[in-house]
């Protein structure tokens, strides 16, 4: 009789099956790292909005097929730098507006003092019109001028007009006259500067410019 009796025969073990890394969690995670971009503007915010979506689809796709797809890590990476970093731009974003913004002053875009596409007999918006004599800030840039130095007026622009992509003759309601009250004076620049004060709108006025700012702060 045999001292060692062998074994029965054992099955060898299958290979481990491979799983694919779902390529929209690595989407997410990339937008989730441009989601840092949100700190420049607030249109931006559309790219972390982008990335919580592409991490909550891979998160599902995956848990519906998890012996084909992994990477749940990675699609939760996404979402949470996505969501963080929105929350800190939008975060970022209002502090500066309203550090930026002098205390009893409204801040409006350019884009609120532009004619109605729908009303092309309205030369100047209503919305403009009931901005009259209203206390407001609003930040562009200088048109360019001969004078340099101890400027007391001037022409204030959405665009610089240094800028080989911007609109050489700006319409006349994309142009704001600013007068700088009591001592106050400049110098010209090229960059973007912010100016608060009371704002006049005449259709009318001889100048062909609709709008005024007799201002009392400048930034």
């Amino acid at each position: 009789m045999p001292l060692f009796q062998e074994s029965s025969s054992i099955s060898p073990t299958p290979p481990p099956r491979y799983r694919a890394v779902d390529p929209l969690a690595v989407a997410g995670v990339v937008m989730g790292g441009l989601s840092i971009l949100t700190f420049l503007d607030w249109w931006l915010a559309a790219i972390p909005l982008v990335g919580i979506g592409l991490g909550l689809r891979s998160r599902r796709r995956i848990l519906d097929a998890p012996d084909v797809l992994t990477g749940l890590w990675l699609a939760k990476l996404g979402i949470w730098l996505s969501a963080a970093l929105w929350l800190a731009g939008y975060g970022w974003l209002t502090f500066a507006e309203v550090s930026e913004v002098p205390f009893g002053y409204q801040h409006i875009e350019y884009e609120t003092l532009q004619p109605d596409p729908a009303h092309p007999t309205q030369p100047i918006p209503q919305t403009a019109l009931e901005m009259d004599d209203k206390k407001v800030f609003v930040q562009g840039y200088m048109q360019s001028r001969r004078q340099q130095t101890h400027i007391k007026e001037f022409i204030l622009c959405p665009s610089s007009g240094s800028c080989p992509f911007c609109t050489p003759d700006p319409k006349p309601t994309e142009m704001i006259r600013v007068i700088l009250g009591g001592d106050m004076e400049t110098n010209y620049t090229t960059h973007l500067i912010g100016v608060a004060g009371r704002l006049k709108v005449n259709p009318d006025d001889p100048s062909g410019i609709p709008y005024a700012i007799e201002a009392d702060i400048l930034r």
